[in-house]
């Protein structure tokens, strides 16, 4: 036998197999765990997005979870230090918890190395700033919409309102047929009573008015807010337009409502626009019923022409925690970075979810899409851009003055608590967000 010798050759295949390596660098796969809302619709988005990043990213390998109450489920985790890589939140004010503890990481360096600012619309990028860092990009973008059952309205020769005294007229009419003027319910969703809040205040006192609210040029207590409340219980209480009287309304859930709007008991809906894929949904051809949208009108000069509310209904943000940031970052930056993918992900629940404000083309669009869908996304960016737009609380009002909007305008409904008092603890909660610094930003309005 001839005697064993090592030569350099053989040192370093033998180095190269120890450190995992034969030519070329292995690169090890890293994890990244994305929660999001529970969805049937986890099969396409696995699909559509999932899995072509997984294969475009080798070294990343991205699992997106359904959540039952995601919120909920986030807040436990956090606090379990179990959190996913990336954090889905129901918007703005959601993050404004988190922010101050530490839970999320500033995204100011990703966002300048892969140029955000430049694919998201300009208003959609300010929102995600706190405290003059970036710690969220919007999944989705919303806005409040008139939705209304076209086969009843075709059939009683009724056309969607353009003002106030129509709205008045046409809810009549639907009260006389013995039919519900808005099917709606929070019964799922709580906070669902402030996207009617947030309705009236637009719509009523304006949105010239809430923004110089928002930056404390204006108190809440002032007399336009107060009517808009007022008008909103009178609405709500006294003529019994949701979903006929206010226990119905604590009592119906998605199916119940979106039901009654496609059976024909009820005329219309004022709901954001994820209420596309329920229309879709729900409106099939054993209704006999058809759906169409149009704009909120407004209820006062004050609010002049229709506009549109400005809403981030999904936001996400990097978990301070996470072992891999970078790959996380990965992630968000190909959501920005395809506009057909992500408008292919957002046609499979008609437009309700995942429409993240890029600046989208009519070729972006899915062949088949809607037109009434893609009518609102163009008359959206048409109207914005003119300067017409309001505000959704969940995108532009502190969390806990948020929370106390929702919850004590229960206590309006009930009679235990007047608008002026209301609007009195509503002003103390901003005062208190003024002095802690946790409002949110507020983009320059035109």
């Amino acid at each position: 036998m001839k005697p064993f010798r090592l030569t350099v050759l053989t040192l370093v295949l033998i180095a190269l197999a120890a450190t995992g390596l034969s030519g070329v660098r292995a690169q090890s796969v890293v994890k990244i765990v994305w929660w999001t809302e529970n969805d049937p619709r986890i099969e396409d988005l696995n699909k559509n997005f999932v899995d072509p990043f997984n294969k475009s990213h080798p070294n990343i390998q991205l699992e997106v979870v359904p959540q039952e109450k995601i919120d909920d489920q986030l807040r436990t985790a956090i606090q379990a230090g179990s959190a996913p890589d990336i954090l889905q939140t129901p918007g703005g004010a959601f993050i404004n918890e988190y922010v101050p503890a530490g839970v999320v990481m500033p995204l100011d360096s990703y966002a300048q190395k892969f140029g955000w600012k430049d694919k998201l619309l300009p208003w959609a990028y300010e929102a995600g700033f706190f405290d003059n860092k970036l710690y969220s990009i919007p999944l989705t973008y919303e806005s409040m919409i008139l939705l209304y059952n076209k086969t009843l309205f075709a059939k009683n020769g009724w056309k969607p309102p353009t003002t106030r005294a129509e709205l008045e007229t046409l809810a009549k009419q639907i009260q006389d047929k013995g039919l519900h003027v808005f099917s709606y319910g929070y019964v799922g969703w709580e906070p669902t009573n402030e996207h009617l809040v947030g309705i009236y205040l637009n719509n009523y006192a304006g949105p010239d008015n809430i923004y110089k609210a928002l930056t404390g040029q204006k108190k809440w207590t002032d007399q336009e807010f107060v009517d808009a409340i007022k008008m909103l219980k009178s609405d709500m209480v006294d003529k019994g337009w949701f979903s006929g009287k206010l226990e119905n309304y604590y009592t119906y859930d998605w199916n119940a409502f979106f039901g009654e709007l496609s059976s024909g008991k009820a005329g219309m809906m004022m709901i954001g626009s994820w209420g596309f894929r329920g229309a879709s949904d729900f409106f099939t051809k054993e209704t006999g019923n058809d759906w169409d949208w149009a704009p909120i009108p407004p209820f006062s000069s004050m609010a002049g022409q229709y506009n549109y509310e400005l809403a981030i209904g999904s936001t996400l943000s990097i978990n301070a925690q996470s072992k891999n940031p970078d790959a996380a970052a990965e992630v968000l930056n190909y959501l920005l970075s395809d506009t057909k993918r992500v408008m292919q992900v957002s046609a499979t629940s008609n437009f309700g979810e995942w429409v993240v404000p890029l600046h989208v083309t009519d070729a972006d669009y899915p062949e088949g899409t809607d037109p009434r869908i893609s009518r609102f996304h163009k008359d959206f960016a048409k109207v914005t851009s003119e300067g017409r737009y309001g505000y959704t609380t969940w995108t532009f009002w502190p969390a806990e003055a948020d929370t106390e909007l929702w919850k004590d305008i229960e206590q309006v409904w009930a009679g235990s608590m007047t608008p002026e008092d209301y609007l009195a603890a509503h002003q103390a909660a901003w005062d208190k967000a003024i002095s802690d610094k946790k409002t949110l930003p507020v983009p320059d309005r035109k």
